[in-house]
């Protein structure tokens, strides 16, 4: 096995750094392999560097990539990406309207970080800086990500579906320009992904001087209307109704997929199956069009601002309006930025899987996929020499890497153990009860839950709760169909959290521990406002 010291998915951190993986699975899925951590590593820490750089958190001096891996912002461990706790901490204490300890809470669900300090921060010096550059910041970003993501589908769309590359020189070509995609915007999604959640923090507090309470907090946050998976969920109703053929569909979201921020992955376009599944149950369920329910959303979030703005005294209202418009402008555009990189992310799938036939052409691999088991700059270098002794050794510790189960936080390096698999028919004896975080849904739902690991393997019926461990796009069209949700990980601005506020599902997030103890088929009692979910292994009376 490789030492720590070499291997490209296994990082060595400090004792004293605190690490998690909250979050982190929802956009980097799985056990990442060479490639799949290196592109990422590499685009993902160049993005968000000059994110903060551009809002004034960090210095110039800050911009470089760091050389030690306890100031990164995330790390691979047993190829599990987790991300920085004190890093973030040290950001939310530079940032006006927020803290270290709230975006950590958000972002992580943890609290501040075992020997981080204010007086280590850089703290109130920066808020000058950050006052004048945050704005800009979020003016520049809202205003250049939809054009940018229009152009992102041209490219995608023309070097990989119309005409992907034929040659090693062109697919190294491919895998470069996918990354200055991906860093292009994912600089902006960087910067709209922590300004919404102090945005959506301010919400919150909104919602909790007027009422008292922050239940009704999710009713501000919902119906903005125009979110991207509106149009992938409206495009697979048109496909179900005969509206839309699936080559077409394909040609417009075909880079989605099962675990699609896997490099490794087989997403919608190379295998559409999954897709034809979806048909299928959308026929089935009868569902509606996801306009319809859009609508209800809009009107729901209208009424509840308007409820809003009347509790809230005369001379809170100006501000209260300018929050809310803010949230209505820049929290969808995290959903904006993730369909951008998720397109530069399938343009480095299709590079490396030509790369991958090239190299066994020439002798150097064995198989296309062994191409994931290089890194990005060993492939971007071009390959010249055989490389299977080096892939085996890499993919003996991948197949190790499989079988652990590795904490969802800790600090230092992690205690991997070997996993006990749970039979998904098998009941959890003595769970009654699971918490997480309450995301949306003022009335408790009761149905049966269908626990899946995979989207593509999963059917629901009218009535089902769906349970799983996190979700991407890819996920997204069976929330048309689900009663409810509960996921493993995430937070208030997570992916799923928001995507089933803008669809109207009652969801739980963050239960950590949902696809464990709760029984596929036990019948599940869901409040999307206290987080509580309950759980019978029989129908109730």
């Amino acid at each position: 096995m490789s030492s720590a010291s070499d291997n490209p998915v296994h990082a060595t951190s400090s004792p004293t750094t605190r690490w998690s993986r909250a979050n982190f699975a929802e956009a980097i899925q799985g056990v990442q392999t060479p490639l799949g951590w290196t592109y990422w590593d590499y685009v993902m820490e160049i993005s968000v560097r000059r994110a903060f750089g551009r809002m004034g958190v960090f210095p110039r001096s800050q911009l470089k990539m760091p050389t030690s891996v306890d100031e990164k912002f995330a790390a691979a461990f047993f190829g599990r990406p987790a991300g920085n706790v004190r890093t973030m901490w040290l950001i939310g204490e530079a940032m006006p309207g927020t803290s270290g300890d709230a975006v950590v809470e958000q972002m992580f669900g943890e609290r501040r970080p075992e020997g981080a300090r204010k007086k280590d921060s850089a703290g109130k010096r920066r808020y000058p800086i950050v006052a004048v550059k945050l704005p800009l910041c979020a003016r520049w970003a809202a205003k250049t990500l939809r054009p940018i993501l229009a152009d992102q589908r041209q490219w995608w769309h023309q070097s990989v579906i119309v005409s992907p590359p034929k040659d090693q020189a062109a697919a190294i070509a491919l895998l470069k320009r996918s990354a200055e995609e991906f860093i292009r915007v994912g600089e902006r999604h960087a910067s709209m992904t922590l300004i919404g959640q102090g945005i959506a923090e301010q919400i919150e507090a909104l919602a909790q001087s007027a009422w008292g309470s922050r239940d009704r907090a999710a009713d501000l946050m919902t119906g903005y209307g125009s979110m991207e998976e509106t149009e992938l969920m409206g495009d697979l109703w048109e496909v179900a109704q005969n509206q839309l053929s699936l080559d077409d569909f394909l040609a417009r979201h075909g880079y989605h997929g099962p675990d699609e921020g896997n490099l490794a992955s087989t997403i919608w376009r190379e295998d559409p199956k999954p897709v034809q599944r979806m048909i299928d149950q959308y026929r089935s369920a009868s569902v509606a069009h996801p306009k319809a329910k859009e609508a209800a959303q809009i009107a729901r979030r209208e009424a509840t601002e308007a409820d809003l703005l009347a509790a809230l005294g005369r001379g809170k209202r100006s501000k209260a309006k300018l929050l809310l418009k803010l949230g209505r402008s820049l929290i969808p555009m995290r959903e904006v930025g993730k369909a951008g990189f998720l397109h530069a992310i399938d343009g480095a799938r299709c590079a490396a899987r030509v790369l991958g036939d090239d190299l066994v052409a020439t002798g150097f691999l064995d198989a296309r996929d062994d191409v994931f088991f290089l890194t990005y700059a060993e492939l971007i270098a071009g390959v010249s020499t055989p490389q299977q002794e080096l892939v085996a050794e890499r993919k003996a510790n991948h197949a190790q890497y499989q079988t652990l189960d590795v904490p969802q936080a800790w600090t230092g390096n992690p205690t991997a153990e070997v996993a006990t698999p749970k039979a998904s028919d098998a009941p959890v004896a003595g769970v009654e009860q699971i918490t997480g975080i309450g995301v949306f849904g003022d009335e408790e739902v009761t149905g049966r839950a269908r626990v899946a690991l995979d989207p593509a393997a999963v059917d629901l019926e009218p009535g089902d709760i769906l349970v799983c461990r996190t979700t991407d796009p890819s996920w997204t069209p069976l929330f048309l169909v689900a009663e409810a949700l509960v996921i493993d990980t995430g937070g208030q601005m997570s992916h799923g959290a928001i995507v089933a506020r803008e669809l109207g599902v009652p969801c739980v997030i963050n239960t950590l521990t949902g696809t464990r103890d709760i029984p596929d088929g036990a019948h599940l009692t869901v409040n999307g406002t206290t987080g509580v979910v309950t759980i019978r292994q029989t129908e109730p009376a």
